[in-house]
């Protein structure tokens, strides 16, 4: 199981935001995890009250 930084779970949660408004899956493919640890992410993000993409 990898480790990321808080600094790059922001860094690549930005992705999901405009631009370049990829998809959780697009994001998932190109960092080589499953979309299920980005709307993890996701969630956790936007509870703690940061700009986060809705679902779509």
């Amino acid at each position: 199981m990898s480790h990321y930084s808080c600094e790059r779970k922001e860094a690549i949660l930005k992705k999901l935001l405009p631009p370049p408004n990829m998809t959780v899956a697009e994001v998932a493919r190109e960092e080589g995890m499953t979309p299920q640890t980005l709307y993890n992410w996701r969630d956790k993000a936007k509870q703690s009250g940061l700009p986060v993409p809705e679902k779509r």
